[in-house]
């Protein structure tokens, strides 16, 4: 496997591994809806004095539990989200809309996801023909994205907006 492509592969295991694991938290977290008597054995319930409640201070507690899951849970969501949202722009995968037939500065390259980039550098160009090839686009670190056009060329683009 050439180096470029491994490291497109990579990044694409690496974001499902991450949203597998935000989804397995989350469904933990919904797994624990009981009330405390449920969540605890008896003996941690005695160990933290909880039989000394009565049944209203006991349903009280478990009200307060129930709210602050609910927080909880919606944190772990919204930070879910966001990482969802973030890993999404460091790594583009789509196809060019219509045919390659190269690119020089200031041509707008629109992919068929609707994205549109712009070569960075001003004095590159490069050639190639290819009908809708396959196209990657990352974040190269501090550098800004990085486009690669299956088996044609590798450049650095800036996003149009």
């Amino acid at each position: 496997m050439k180096p470029k492509r491994s490291l497109i592969v990579f990044f694409l295991l690496l974001a499902a591994v991450l949203f597998s694991l935000g989804k397995v938290a989350l469904a933990r977290t919904e797994e624990q809806t009981g009330d405390i008597q449920q969540e605890m054995t008896p003996e941690e319930f005695k160990a933290a004095g909880l039989e000394k409640l009565t049944p209203a201070e006991l349903a009280k507690l478990n009200d307060w539990l129930k709210g602050y899951r609910e927080k909880a849970v919606k944190v772990a969501e919204k930070k879910a989200g966001e990482r969802e949202k973030r890993e999404k722009l460091e790594l583009i995968v789509s196809r060019y809309n219509g045919v390659w037939t190269g690119v020089t500065p200031g041509e707008i390259i629109e992919l068929e996801d609707g994205s549109k980039w712009r070569l960075a550098n001003k004095d590159e160009h490069y050639g190639g023909h290819a009908d809708h090839p396959a196209i990657a686009v990352y974040k190269a670190g501090l550098f800004g994205w990085k486009m690669r056009v299956s088996r044609i060329a590798e450049f650095y683009v800036n996003p149009v907006k």
